[in-house]
């Protein structure tokens, strides 16, 4: 089986990332302009549901923006951590049950025609994981799960 690319992997995750934050800017700043056109009619209402509708929108938005930011931060965090013997944040490792990059859950990725599991540290896979060598095995949900590697 091919070895996945780790820094590769986190450019392409990186670049996802990057994409949404770039979304959920482009949403606020449609919002806040839609919030500047609204005008007070004389139906009230209608004008206080529509500010409060975008404004819910907004805070959704913000929330977004600051996750994937966040998710940004963990990225460069992941690309700076060195490869080692050991299982850590941002390590890339080969299990009997598949592929899996280890520091901040972004769900699943196709990358070079692999499929890749992306899980917290504080995942139950991250922690069971975290500290463990090529070559350890564990129980896992009924199972013996085996690592295999660690890519660099």
């Amino acid at each position: 089986m091919r070895v996945p690319d780790r820094s590769g992997l986190i450019a392409l995750l990186r670049a996802g990332q990057t994409e949404k934050a770039a979304g959920y800017a482009r949403e606020i700043a449609g919002l806040d302009a839609a919030a500047a056109s609204e005008t007070k009619s004389s139906a009230g209402d209608k004008y206080e549901t529509a500010r409060e509708m975008i404004a819910q929108t907004r805070r959704l938005m913000d929330a977004n923006l600051v996750e994937a930011k966040a998710g940004l931060e963990a990225l460069e965090r992941m690309a700076a951590a060195p490869a080692g013997k050991v299982i850590t944040f941002g390590s890339l490792v080969e299990t009997s049950q598949g592929w899996f990059l280890l520091g901040t859950s972004f769900g699943e990725i196709e990358y070079g025609g692999i499929t890749i599991k992306t899980a917290s540290l504080a995942s139950p896979i991250g922690a069971a994981l975290k500290g463990k060598h090529a070559g350890d095995k564990l129980p896992w949900r009924g199972s013996l799960l085996e690592i295999i590697a660690l890519s660099a």
